[in-house]
């Protein structure tokens, strides 16, 4: 069996070790269009999230059997191919017990809606340019406000324990969740969310139901000094109408770790809220970097490691 770790910088040697035993493991620091010989001749392809795993890079790759991957979404991968080539997919969906020990993508959360309130990024751009003036950059206390949470999955519980730590009120839409915290307060309807909350936090799995599903209706309603954040995944807003209210003024900042076709450096390049950004827009951009802590993504990389081999087992 010969298994390639297409990303192998800081992996948990731990990991390397359980596929060491398993087969030939090929270490690559990254993988690129310009290395794809690496791959061809692979069993296993072992991803993280710096490559979309397209059917013309799957295609290349002939003798392959799995795909590892310690991530809960799989949008990096292309479902439509492997379903047809009968590659299996081993990831961390459904890993709930092992995943409320993961804090890295609420934590990131945190740290947007933080920056966004205090008008953290422009405040340190201002003084790399030798400015000093305060008065620019006031913000907002986060006691007292309100939070809405779309999605009270693993990482919306997380967000909402933090907003009641930080004396927020908690509303959330989330028809499947029947257990939730005391703190937190059930919407019957996603549109009463946007109404009331100062900050919107995305937490939707994304599936077919949830492709754009935060649209400008939802929009529409919120607050003109309200705060969206998303750290879930490109595909489950509108981007052009998250785009469309920020350049009218309906809300006040946007915070993406996270944008549609993010693995398509052309799409990435015309992408409308990359240029909202560069022009001054009040929006945080992150690389899709909310889970990337050493801490996470040492033990996901060992937890799907044991996860495969279980399954060779089986």
């Amino acid at each position: 069996m010969k298994i390639v770790i297409t990303e192998s910088q800081d992996y948990n040697p731990k990991a390397i070790e359980i596929y060491q035993n398993l087969g030939t493991v090929k270490l690559l620091d990254k993988l690129t269009f310009n290395n794809l010989y690496e791959i061809t001749d692979a069993n296993v392809l072992v991803v993280r999230l710096g490559i979309g795993l397209t059917t013309e890079i799957l295609k290349e790759v002939h003798n392959l059997k799995h795909i590892v991957t310690p991530t809960t979404g799989l949008n990096h991968i292309d479902l439509d191919y492997t379903n047809k080539a009968k590659i299996v997919i081993h990831s961390l969906k459904g890993e709930t017990e092992f995943l409320n020990q993961i804090p890295s993508t609420a934590e990131h959360t945190w740290a947007l809606i933080l920056a966004t309130q205090r008008k953290l990024i422009p405040a340190v751009n201002h003084t790399k340019n030798m400015f000093w003036n305060r008065d620019l950059f006031k913000g907002f206390n986060l006691r007292g406000k309100k939070l809405g949470i779309i999605g009270l999955g693993r990482v919306g519980k997380q967000v909402a324990k933090f907003a009641n730590c930080f004396d927020m009120e908690v509303v959330f839409y989330d028809p499947f969740i029947k257990d939730f915290p005391l703190f937190a307060n059930q919407s019957d309807n996603c549109e009463n969310v946007f109404k009331v909350a100062d900050i919107i936090s995305i937490h939707l799995p994304l599936n077919t139901e949830n492709v754009k599903f935060i649209d400008s209706k939802f929009i529409n309603l919120m607050k003109p000094n309200a705060t969206i954040i998303n750290t879930s995944r490109g595909e489950v807003w509108d981007e052009e109408a998250i785009a469309n209210a920020l350049i009218n003024k309906k809300i006040s900042a946007v915070a993406t770790d996270v944008l549609v076709d993010e693995f398509n450096i052309e799409s990435f390049k015309k992408n409308k809220l990359i240029h909202l950004q560069q022009n001054g827009y009040p929006i945080i951009i992150t690389p899709h970097i909310a889970g990337a802590t050493y801490d996470s993504m040492q033990e996901t990389e060992f937890f799907i490691a044991n996860k495969f081999i279980n399954f060779l087992k089986e």
